[in-house]
């Protein structure tokens, strides 16, 4: 997400993305001792607009966590902060002063100072580009946390980076033990490496995640379900990210899961208060916004992409859950293109 930093990169070329810089040249960048925001400004002068510009955490850091300061300057800055971009792992932002307003998947987030928001992977976001403001944005990989199944199980399972529904987000008011441990991890990501570096970087960022999780409140959502639903809403959820391109039947994902439609149904009401056909079109939709307005593709190859085999169909659904069509949609979001 902070691509202005030798750590992060803008990853290689993916379908739907666009860059004229190559790898090898970013690499350079990275590598030449003067690499810097003037540096980085050259390159994203080459990245087309429109597109959503997928960042990944650098393979060659020794430790997969950073802790940035940014402020509404360094975003001005920044095209890939401005522009929407989707990271490959997992942060957490502090901001320390202002109220700007920050986008997740087009879910307008409104911050007050002294607050954190977590945000999860693969998740799409950008940057208040008007609001002057102050923070520090924690980033980390699965790879880094994940030493166990356990781990990895709490990164994909928390409701401070997945909520039930995919219309919210986790914003705490920051209080005084979580910025006792984030300053705690901020002093040891300062210190030089050795071995204990990484195992204590870790064990302060689990402490942060689970103090967070114990503000939030979140374990009183759980309550009302049982560990069996809880078990069968996140195995869907896995299932549907993996498979809603082209599996939009709800029998598709209760025979994968080998459940009756009864229990998959009692799991996601009880913890997202919407069926598993409501998830599924959520979902779709949700890659179709994405794809209309950071995608300069056709509206009907969007649709061919997302498993509609005729562009009215997939007319029909957007319209039938947004009130537009996809023209329609895209150029309210795009007034350029209106004339």
């Amino acid at each position: 997400m902070i691509p202005d930093r030798t750590s992060v990169r803008p990853a290689v070329q993916e379908k739907g993305t666009s860059s004229n810089v190559s790898y090898p040249q970013l690499k350079a960048l990275r590598q030449h001792s003067t690499f810097n925001r003037a540096n980085f400004r050259i390159v994203a002068h080459h990245m087309k607009p429109g597109k959503i510009i997928p960042l990944q955490f650098d393979d060659t850091m020794p430790i997969g966590l950073e802790i940035i300061p940014i402020d509404n300057r360094y975003v001005q800055e920044s095209q890939s902060l401005t522009s929407p971009h989707r990271a490959s792992f997992f942060c957490v932002l502090w901001f320390i002063e202002g109220a700007p307003t920050h986008m997740i998947d087009f879910v307008p987030v409104t911050i007050k100072p002294g607050s954190f928001l977590f945000v999860g992977k693969n998740r799409l976001q950008f940057f208040d580009q008007h609001t002057l403001f102050k923070a520090k944005v924690l980033l980390f990989t699965d790879t880094f946390f994940s030493i166990t199944i356990s781990d990895n199980s709490f990164l994909t399972r928390t409701s401070l980076f997945n909520q039930y529904d995919n219309n919210k987000y986790c914003l705490l008011k920051e209080s005084n033990t979580l910025k006792e441990c984030w300053n705690l991890i901020e002093q040891q990501e300062k210190t030089v490496i050795d071995s204990y570096k990484p195992l204590i970087l870790r064990n302060h960022l689990a402490n942060f995640l689970l103090q967070a999780e114990r503000e939030a409140g979140l374990t009183m959502n759980k309550a009302t379900a049982t560990d069996n639903q809880l078990e069968v809403f996140f195995n869907f959820k896995d299932l549907l990210e993996k498979h809603f391109k082209e599996q939009q039947s709800v029998a598709f994902y209760i025979e994968q899961l080998n459940l009756s439609g009864k229990a998959l149904s009692r799991a996601t009401e009880k913890l997202s208060g919407k069926t598993p056909k409501q998830l599924i079109n959520e979902r779709l939709l949700l890659e179709a916004k994405r794809l209309l307005i950071y995608n300069n593709e056709a509206g009907k190859s969007i649709g061919y992409s997302l498993g509609f085999t005729d562009p009215t169909n997939f007319i029909k659904f957007f319209r039938k859950h947004t009130g537009k069509t996809p023209t329609a949609f895209r150029k309210f979001h795009h007034p350029s293109d209106r004339q």
